[in-house]
């Protein structure tokens, strides 16, 4: 097959059905994310109304609302249209897809773009995805089997701070990619806020997002003196 029709392969028939496909799988995984929700809902009569709803809805959009938008369009490039469908209908983009991908498509000397680096791309979240299945289900009945055996207060600690433990994780994730004064102006915005009466008038979601335009609104403009260096 000649390289022309190659690409008249993949503009009229592949690129197509990967669509097509891709579509039909995240509204699928839609609908099967909602069936709990609904079945609580409406069979179990445990609706819990508009303003509960909205209320949890504007406060996971306020913390990454941003990124329903950001994340398609910067990973994109490097993803490819089908990995971009298998990356987001699996998850955990940033700290494993990606990774993946540029592993693999550095291995394979693919340059970013091109048909090589989508196949390579495919392969490599392919891969990682029945791995990170093998390992999450094993890690999961191991760790089952090891609560049962601990002493019952042991047991109910690691219950109790997992959470915590899990947030504070992602709380250093982002400070370390953050600016030392961008996060001390995230921290002490939130403090303000949460520690205000704000919260308890208001509620917790509009105390949220108050934080984040109050943390956005100190920082914006602000750039490090390494930024506003031309390159060398």
């Amino acid at each position: 097959m000649t390289d022309q029709t190659m690409e008249g392969f993949y503009k009229s028939r592949f690129i197509p059905r990967a669509h097509r496909i891709g579509r039909l799988s995240l509204l699928i995984a839609m609908v099967l994310c909602m069936m709990p929700a609904l079945y609580l809902s409406f069979v179990l009569d445990a609706f819990p109304g508009i303003g509960p709803i909205l209320t949890g809805f504007l406060a996971i959009a306020a913390f990454v609302g941003i990124i329903w938008v950001v994340e398609p369009i910067s990973y994109f490039p490097v993803l490819g249209v089908c990995g971009t469908y298998m990356s987001f209908l699996s998850g955990n983009i940033g700290n494993m897809r990606m990774p993946v991908v540029i592993s693999c498509q550095s291995a394979v000397e693919a340059e970013a773009g091109s048909r090589k680096a989508e196949v390579a791309a495919v392969i490599g979240i392919a891969v990682s995805v029945l791995v990170n299945l093998v390992f999450l289900v094993a890690l999961v009945l191991i760790g089952a089997a090891l609560i049962e055996v601990l002493p019952p207060a042991v047991a109910e600690a690691i219950k109790s701070y997992t959470l915590p433990a899990l947030y504070g994780a992602v709380l250093v994730m982002f400070m370390n990619s953050a600016t030392r004064r961008n996060a001390l102006t995230g921290i002490l915005a939130g403090l303000a806020v949460f520690l205000s009466p704000i919260p308890s008038l208001f509620g917790s979601a509009a105390a949220g997002i108050l934080a984040i335009i109050v943390a956005v609104a100190l920082n914006w403009g602000k750039r490090t003196p390494e930024a506003g260096k031309n390159p060398a």
